[in-house]
């Protein structure tokens, strides 16, 4: 429940950009077919030191491209728009808040990774974060 909560208030901040109108945004909880080009965003929480309230997540955002209709500088571009829109924390922080679904202290970009098939580009982008419920 706590990890869908973090995912959707990603996904509602991701989406309230009009950069993004084209893209499609997924919660990891979804079940529905992901139309491409699509940013998924998923989450593990734990509780930080045995605390009810506040927890930290490893947070993921798989962002994937058909690669038979899009080229790899158009995968780039989207990639680096995501990474664009979360490289002011203190926005973020305060846009995430504002919607009320949880709590977001802080985050950290933790690392990413890029992968190729016949049918779509993938760049994963992780973040650790420390949140807590409204």
């Amino acid at each position: 429940m706590l990890d869908q909560a973090l995912e959707s208030a990603f996904v509602a901040f991701l989406g309230a950009d009009p950069a993004f109108v084209d893209v499609h945004f997924f919660t990891g909880h979804d079940e529905e077919e992901h139309l491409l080009p699509a940013v998924t965003v998923s989450s593990k929480s734990e509780p930080l030191a045995g605390s009810a309230a506040v927890f930290r997540a490893d947070v993921t955002l798989l962002i994937e491209s058909e690669a038979h209709d899009s080229k790899p500088d158009e995968h780039a571009a989207l990639v680096e728009k995501v990474r664009t829109r979360f490289s002011s924390k203190a926005a973020v922080v305060a846009a995430i808040n504002a919607g009320n679904r949880v709590h977001l202290y802080g985050y950290a970009f933790a690392g990413s990774s890029q992968d190729v098939d016949g049918l779509r580009f993938r760049t994963t982008l992780t973040f650790k974060a420390g949140y807590g419920v409204p």
